[in-house]
């Protein structure tokens, strides 16, 4: 009997030390955190930063070669493009950490072009779109960099919120030329028809000047004629008419951007 009872002791006493293990194990499960990136990312692009204007700052404009625009750009890679493989816990600062570091691959990318007559235009187009990414961070997150390189800050962001502004509007702009519908008026009697639309100005800006292109197409899609719509002074929410003449016999159209001023 009292071996019984040592035996049920015994047992007991594993059963505790068991159920012990196991709590310990779970608590160490529990205790597992994710580690994210965030902070060093940020800390990085300020490096980043400073690394580059640094660089920038020991040669005269006339004298930059291809050679230091590829160091520019390396300078920031350096810094930031292990991030592209690290995690991060802001969705919002994911996707512009990727943006970004594709957006400083692109300007390296332009650099073949080094030679050609209209190098300059595509630099600008990848500098401008990697300064639209870069001041998106720096309006959530406040960049800090040293107080020597505050004027090149406040030219980037000057150029990238320009960036982003021109991108809101050239798609304000894109949907509001899918509004655009014409309807066929009556024959003159010279054979010619008037087109006329009464559009909506849905972009959220004062237009200056607008002016549209419409290709009349046949059934196998080829261009028949080409008109022109225009107007000026569109106060946003104010509704026009876009007219146009042809004689042409046409089964569809389509309107493209010409020329489009917003206040």
């Amino acid at each position: 009997m009292v071996k019984h009872k040592c035996l049920r002791g015994i047992a007991g006493t594993l059963l505790a030390m068991l159920l012990v293990l196991t709590l310990v194990g779970c608590s160490q499960k529990k205790t597992t955190t994710t580690k994210y990136y965030d902070k060093e990312f940020v800390s990085a692009l300020e490096k980043g930063l400073e690394a580059r204007w640094k660089l920038t700052d020991e040669v005269k404009i006339e004298d930059i070669s291809k050679s230091d625009y590829q160091g520019f750009i390396q300078a920031e890679l350096d810094q930031v493009q292990s991030f592209s493989n690290k995690k991060l816990k802001s969705t919002f600062l994911q996707e512009n950490v990727i943006a970004y570091i594709n957006s400083l691959k692109k300007q390296k990318s332009a650099l073949k072009y080094y030679n050609d007559a209209d190098f300059q235009t595509k630099w600008d187009k990848t500098y401008n779109n990697r300064n639209a990414i870069l001041v998106k961070i720096d309006k959530k997150y406040h960049l800090k960099i040293d107080k020597k390189y505050n004027s090149y800050l406040v030219e980037l962001r000057r150029s990238g919120n320009q960036t982003n502004k021109d991108t809101t509007q050239d798609t304000a702009l894109a949907n509001l030329l899918k509004t655009v519908k014409f309807t066929k008026g009556s024959d003159d009697g010279s054979g010619y028809y008037e087109y006329t639309a009464t559009v909506t100005n849905n972009t959220g800006y004062n237009i200056k000047s607008f002016s549209a292109v419409v290709k009349l197409k046949d059934a196998a899609n080829v261009t028949v004629d080409t008109q022109y719509v225009n107007t000026d002074n569109w106060n946003k929410d104010e509704k026009v008419n876009l007219k146009f003449t042809t004689d042409k016999n046409f089964k569809s159209y389509e309107v493209t951007k010409d020329y489009t001023a917003f206040e």
